[in-house]
Formats: structure tokens, C-alpha cells, sequence
């Protein structure tokens, strides 16, 4: 399946910022399950490229000029293969580092006891039992949390959105050792009702990472464009960054995406 993709995100500040440094990761992974055919990511000045250590593709943008927005673009053409069921692991990030908890996954009691049925003799459908049930505890529900909320922290509120979902399956997991990972990227949904950057896990099972999309209920990564993977949120963010100055901050985040074939 071959998608067009368009992500456009505007920072706006309430006063002139002086100076500021963002870490960017809008460019998708080059994976056997997908073949990017065209990707620009179109920034206000020249960022400086590299790979950060789990292979994302990551851009820094310093402006030492005053300014009071932010404007990035990312488009482009991905053909991803439906068919896929799993993927093969990394040579250059061992999966045994994603069994160590960060802040945003660590396991509450709560958790634990919610997960323990499930993990008791993990499986396949047992993860696929655990991923359903949590959505019933943690409907998805807009601004309820925010970036920085923790995996007990939103598993206590019961809502959330995808990045929490992400946040408390991983966390879980990764109290029993079971290695789990956050990635980032896109979703395409024939709906067209899926217009941000989206989220999921993917778990380590005999040999393989399997995905689990808990918000939609995907277990297989037929409709996802892997942009980033990582620990938590903070590894796979699409924008990182600090500014000296600038007041209140004003966000705008747009994401397209729409199938050619």
C-alpha cells in the first residue's frame, strides 16, 4: 500500500524567543516494511542530520536568531507491505534493553495486579486479551493527560490517548521482564478520522516484535509508518526541544494521511 503523508506541526510563541534547540525525528525508518519513495522535512534553517542510538533518523535545529514561531514540515511517499506480521529485530539495539523501565512506563501496584492474569504464561493472545481489556479500563479519551503523565498516572485516571495506552502496555510487560518498546509514527485509517502522529508497542516474542496497537486494536502493523522507536515517549517524540525566552506556547499539529495504491 502506497501513502501520501503530509505533517505539519507550528509552534507559536507569546513572546520573542531568544535562542532554541529542537531535536526532530519526522523521517520514517528505513524498514524491510516499508520503502520510502520521497521524504522532505522542510525547517526554517539548515538542521544538522545524524542517527541517534536506536537508529532513528534525527534532525537538530538551533536558532540563535530572536524569533517568535516554530514551523516544520515533513511530507512525503511510503509504500508499506500489508502483509507483514511481525519484524525482525535490530542488530544495533539489543531487545534485552527494552525490558528496563523509564520514569514514563514504570509498573504501579495497580498495574500489576491488572496485568498479572495475562503474563502469568505470556502469549501471543494473551498480550492480544491484555491489550483489549486495557482499552476497556483506559477508553481513549482526548486531554485527560498530557506528555509528561506516567504510566500509573494515567492507568489511575482510567483514559487516555494512544501515547498512554503505549505508556501503561510497556510498562506492564516490562515488569515481568518481558522486553517491550514504544514506537512512533503514522496511521492510515480509510476513515480519515486519524489526523495526528500515533503510537503503539511492540513486544518480543519468540524471536520476533510483534505489535500491539491497543488504541485501535491492531495487532498487526498492516496500516503503520514507523517514524521512531524507543523506551518511552521521550525517545520516540516527533519534537524535542529547549528555548531561552518566548513566553506561552501556542501548538498546532496536523497529520494527513491519504492512499495512492
Amino acid at each position: 500500500m502506497k501513502l501520501q503523508i503530509s505533517h505539519q506541526t507550528n509552534y507559536y510563541y507569546g513572546e520573542l524567543a531568544q535562542r532554541s534547540v529542537q531535536y526532530i525525528r519526522m523521517t520514517p525508518m528505513q524498514l524491510p516494511h516499508q520503502i520510502i519513495h520521497q521524504w522532505d522535512v522542510m525547517l526554517p534553517k539548515v538542521a544538522t542530520s545524524q542517527k541517534d542510538g536506536f537508529g532513528n533518523d534525527w534532525l537538530t535545529l538551533s536558532r540563535n536568531e530572536a524569533h517568535n514561531n516554530l514551523q516544520m514540515q515533513a511530507s512525503g511517499i511510503v509504500e508499506i507491505n500489508t502483509d507483514t506480521e511481525r519484524l525482525e529485530d535490530m542488530d544495533n539495539v539489543p531487545y534485552l534493553l527494552f525490558t528496563v523501565q523509564s520514569p514514563l512506563t514504570k509498573c504501579s501496584e495497580a498495574m500489576r495486579t491488572f496485568a498479572a492474569p495475562y503474563l502469568k504464561n505470556p502469549t501471543h493472545d494473551s498480550l492480544k486479551a491484555m491489550a483489549a481489556e486495557l482499552l476497556t479500563k483506559m477508553p481513549y479519551v482526548k486531554d485527560t493527560t498530557h506528555v509528561g503523565t506516567t504510566a500509573a498516572e494515567a492507568f489511575a485516571i482510567g483514559a487516555g490517548v494512544c501515547q498512554d495506552h503505549t505508556h501503561v502496555f510497556v510498562g506492564c510487560c516490562r515488569d515481568q521482564q518481558i522486553p517491550a518498546r514504544y514506537v512512533s509514527g503514522y496511521l492510515y485509517d480509510d476513515t480519515e478520522n486519524h489526523m495526528a502522529s500515533h503510537a503503539w508497542a511492540e513486544v518480543w516474542l519468540d524471536g520476533y516484535w510483534y505489535t500491539f496497537d491497543i488504541s485501535n486494536q491492531l495487532f498487526q502493523p498492516s496500516s503503520h509508518v514507523y517514524v521512531a522507536i524507543g523506551r518511552d515517549y521521550l525517545d520516540a517524540a516527533p519534537v524535542r526541544g529547549v528555548r531561552m525566552g518566548g513566553g506561552y506556547e501556542n501548538l498546532y499539529s496536523q497529520v494527513l494521511v491519504t492512499r495512492l495504491s
